[in-house]
């Protein structure tokens, strides 16, 4: 059984989470879907537009802050039919800003999905931090 099969599912709530909200300018995200990491606020946004458009819904089981300098978040959704589930785990600084987040996306097929899926979707820029299609496809294989 997974995680988030036992948990219950969170009301929706109609605005950014918090990690989102309060992104530092000099902010940095790293996820299993990328190949490296993306600094700035300005890039994290572009990317992260493009990513929520994939979800075909969002249930949450776990929304909040842990202690002082934390914020957490579990949720599952699908992509193309493909279930996936998701942890966000952000770092917030002395003035209450996300200066760094990590995304788990899981299982990794899901995962490579949603790489290869992201660069079709983002600027040319933000397509080096992606997996292609063929990528994704040659991982699946290993």
């Amino acid at each position: 059984m997974k995680f988030n099969d036992t948990a219950p599912v969170l009301a929706p709530e109609n605005t950014p989470p918090l990690w989102l909200a309060r992104l530092a300018n000099n902010a940095t995200l790293e996820a299993t879907v990328l190949k490296r990491p993306i600094e700035g606020r300005a890039d994290i946004l572009s990317v992260i537009r493009h990513a929520v458009s994939l979800y075909e819904f969002q249930h949450h089981s776990y929304k909040g802050e842990i202690g002082d300098s934390l914020y957490l978040e579990s949720y599952r959704s699908q992509i193309h039919g493909q279930p996936i589930e998701t942890v966000v785990v952000a770092h917030l600084n002395e003035n209450g800003e996300t200066d760094s987040v990590v995304i788990n996306h899981r299982p990794l097929e899901a995962a490579l999905l949603f790489s290869a899926l992201m660069w079709e979707r983002v600027d040319e820029r933000f397509r080096d931090y992606y997996l292609s299609g063929p990528e994704a496809a040659a991982m699946k294989t290993a």
